[in-house]
């Protein structure tokens, strides 16, 4: 026998139930207002990132020609191939916090990003795009993750280690290459480390199985607040 939600059982002459009401203060809601920010700002070429201050949260875009790519690859700027954000100082311990409109480490993680791109063997740097949003540091987390969820960026899914750093003297011999380092060869240090196991193929085959399931964004309807069913995140 089905088991009956409280959800059928309700009579409709009591009204909406809880969750169809719209709660601007709802953590996902106050996240996704600021997606809604930055999906509503104009992309910029990733390797021409202007001078700003602030952190805040960030999305990459491809419109260039790789074949693994193609499902994503659009001048339309859709659905990010990565997601990430940069913190102001002090965030990661929770001490001397600077404000989010103080430093430069929004425009910082770009340029990075953009520099390694440029490096990459495969890759052409002039395909690239980039949405960014300096954004208060006690938002930015939800809007991430909520984007990361809803659309499944292939480097933040499938090939993590695109926003890796150059490890420590010593562990570089000790760590396997990242996934991102695997499958687009050419920045020095990451390609002398241990391989991942099978090489690059296994990831292409990856890549193209995640790119037949998220290729194509979700309806605006999908992503509106207060909707049932609308990704919950745990607190931060």
């Amino acid at each position: 026998m089905t088991e009956t939600s409280e959800h059928d059982r309700r009579d409709p002459s009591e009204g909406p139930g809880r969750d169809s009401i719209y709660d601007p203060l709802r953590r996902e809601n106050l996240g996704r207002s600021v997606l809604w920010a930055l999906v509503s700002s104009k992309p910029v070429p990733l390797g021409r990132i202007p001078d700003f201050r602030g952190s805040g949260i960030y999305a990459i875009y491809y419109a260039g020609p790789h074949e693994l790519y193609t499902p994503i690859s659009s001048a339309k700027c859709d659905i990010p191939i990565y997601v990430g954000k940069a913190d102001p100082e002090g965030s990661r311990k929770g001490q001397n916090v600077g404000a989010a409109w103080e430093s430069t480490k929004l425009r910082d993680r770009l340029r990075q990003h953009g520099r390694k791109i440029d490096k990459a063997l495969d890759l052409d740097l002039s395909d690239f795009s980039a949405r960014y949003l300096p954004a208060d540091d006690l938002f930015t987390p939800m809007a991430e993750r909520l984007m990361i969820s809803d659309l499944q960026p292939v480097w933040n899914v499938v090939l993590e280690g695109f926003g890796v750093n150059r490890q420590g003297s010593g562990r570089e011999d000790r760590q396997l290459r990242p996934k991102w380092h695997e499958m687009h060869p050419g920045i020095d240090w990451a390609d002398g480390m241990p391989a991942q196991p099978g090489g690059p193929e296994p990831l292409r085959a990856a890549i193209v199985a995640h790119l037949e399931r998220h290729g194509t964004a979700p309806s605006a309807s999908d992503g509106e607040p207060g909707q049932p069913g609308l990704t919950d995140l745990s607190p931060i």
